[in-house]
């Protein structure tokens, strides 16, 4: 997957020329320094002047000044970000995340990923899950899948969009709304992926693949307390997509 850089670009005000560069030596940093400047400026049939310049604009004094920061926050970054490191995901201890899901859903999640990327997903969510499944949504448009968002009060047929998979969280996996559409598209054929508390709830009982996750204060129904179950969904479907870009990218 190419990395996105436009931000940069637009703060930098960078040329297609420079972004190509930049994303070059992103791209080959273990290598980067070896291969020098006038390396890197025959590689993008360019000049080394131009990639002095390009240091310039981001601020460095030099090309080793760029190679060296950049270097160093491309792998401060891996580092801590590593799901593999001391068993930990972006700060998050995996142990605790996955305690109550099983390997099989995850692999089950991300196979339905694979084979509905060119299908209609719909989502819904309701109240604090709401911006929860809106996040969800979006991660999943900028990955190229066909998702679509519903508001919970909207009247959408989750079956008269064709859609192939629906995906909702619920903390209670009791509400109504929501519940309603589950059955309608389990009843409809439709693949149903929900996200909820870890008490029995019905949401989980209707869905194909359940993601329990670790609910602190269950009877807190107005959510007034302190609560990490909605971060903890966010980091956990974090570490999903993670595993299937990691699949993508071996096929």
């Amino acid at each position: 997957m190419n990395l996105d850089i436009s931000k940069m670009v637009d703060k930098y005000q960078l040329s297609e020329t420079e972004e190509k560069i930049l994303l070059y030596i992103i791209n080959n940093i273990e290598n980067v320094k070896d291969i020098g400047v006038r390396g890197i400026a025959k590689e993008n049939y360019t000049s080394t002047t131009t990639i002095m310049n390009l240091a310039k604009k981001l601020g460095y004094s030099g090309f080793l000044d760029m190679y060296y920061n950049l270097n160093f926050t491309l792998k401060q970054k891996k580092s801590h970000f590593s799901c593999q490191k001391n068993n930990k995901y972006y700060g998050v201890d995996l142990e605790e995340l996955l305690a109550l899901i099983e390997s099989k859903k995850i692999s089950d999640f991300i196979n339905l990923l694979v084979e509905n990327k060119g299908e209609i997903i719909y989502t819904c969510g309701q109240g604090f899950s709401d911006p929860i499944v809106r996040y969800i949504t979006k991660k999943l448009l900028v990955l190229g899948f066909n998702c679509i968002y519903s508001e919970a009060y909207e009247s959408y047929d989750v079956n008269a969009i064709k859609a192939k998979l629906f995906i909702t969280v619920s903390k209670s996996g009791e509400t109504d709304f929501l519940v309603k559409v589950s059955e309608s598209a389990k009843k409809n054929g439709i693949k149903v992926v929900s996200f909820t508390g870890d008490v029995d709830n019905t949401i989980a009982k209707i869905s194909d693949i359940n993601f329990k996750l670790y609910d602190m204060n269950t009877i807190d129904d107005r959510n007034k307390l302190a609560t990490s179950f909605y971060s903890n969904i966010l980091m956990l479907f974090e570490f999903l997509i993670g595993i299937y870009l990691e699949k993508n990218q071996k096929n």
